[in-house]
């Protein structure tokens, strides 16, 4: 088992796709948002030719107006490694999900934590800044963590929270042995290149994307369409705003999450941090899972 991750734009599909062809390799993604059908350009799935070459998990597996959390995404995840396990090729978990890879890997009992259909009803009558200020308040830790904007893991916090009486550690089902390696560009490197991903989606045609969306009734509130940028190509579309203001806003969402998934992976002791300006961490990995 061999885990890439990383902020966004840092070059993990590059890399996993390098080491999948080098060791024989299948690819698990780790990315809450490339599980959503239609919606390729905006959340920057692998290309169908990277599918091709190399066979990809846990992309496309679920409609934009479906429910799928990371609960689902364990289930999911946990079969996909079995049936890799079984032709006998090596499982990359790739993505930057950290909540994901850490639920996958660490075993975290998510089912187990506490649930109370009152409190979640009463939660999801709120707005996500009224929900982020509770939880700030309340755990800023896990505050920090948490995408102010997602109210649907705003509400499974705080419902946690309120009826457990206080912040609980996570309950641990078995954990995953794995080779977790991390890329990590400079700063400055990172936000180049997230612009150029921003403005490269606008070549590729992700206002035609959101269109199509909008065309099937992808209702813009529902959580796949929380994926950095859809709200902004959408108000382009509505004629609420203009391409260029929809591109600095896009970009300055991704580069606030970037941040807050370094927040989430500095907290784990077991990856190996690589800047991949300074090293190609291709031939440790390789030697690593000899």
């Amino acid at each position: 088992m061999i885990a890439i991750v990383g902020p966004t734009a840092s070059g993990k599909t590059a890399l996993a796709m390098r080491v999948a062809e080098r060791l024989g390799g299948e690819i698990v993604s780790a990315d809450s948002r490339q599980v959503y059908r239609g919606m390729d350009i905006g959340t920057a799935k692998p290309t169908a030719e990277e599918r091709g070459r190399i066979r990809h998990h846990l992309i496309d597996v679920a409609d934009p107006g479906e429910r799928y959390d990371v609960l689902r995404y364990q289930a999911d995840a946990r079969t996909a490694l079995a049936e890799i396990r079984q032709r006998g090729h090596v499982a990359l978990v790739v993505g930057g999900t950290g909540l994901y890879v850490r639920a996958l890997l660490d075993g975290l009992d998510l089912a187990s934590l506490p649930h109370d259909p009152v409190v979640r009803a009463h939660l999801e009558s709120q707005d996500a800044s009224t929900l982020h200020g509770r939880l700030r308040a309340i755990d800023p830790e896990a505050a920090s963590r948490v995408d102010p904007r997602n109210r649907r893991r705003l509400v499974r916090y705080l419902e946690v929270v309120t009826v457990a009486g206080s912040p609980v550690a996570r309950a641990r089902g078995p954990s995953i042995p794995a080779l977790r390696i991390g890329l990590r560009p400079p700063r400055d490197v990172l936000i180049a290149a997230i612009e150029r991903r921003v403005r490269a989606m606008v070549d590729a045609g992700v206002l035609e994307e959101t269109s199509a969306l909008a065309a099937r009734g992808v209702d813009p509130r529902l959580p796949s369409m929380s994926a950095h940028g859809y709200v902004h190509w959408a108000a382009v579309l509505r004629r609420e705003t203009d391409l260029d203001t929809a591109i600095a806003l896009t970009a300055r969402d991704v580069r606030a999450y970037s941040r807050r998934q370094m927040t989430w992976f500095r907290r784990d002791a077991q990856i190996r941090w690589f800047d991949p300006t300074l090293t190609d961490p291709l031939e440790f990995i390789v030697e690593a899972a000899a």
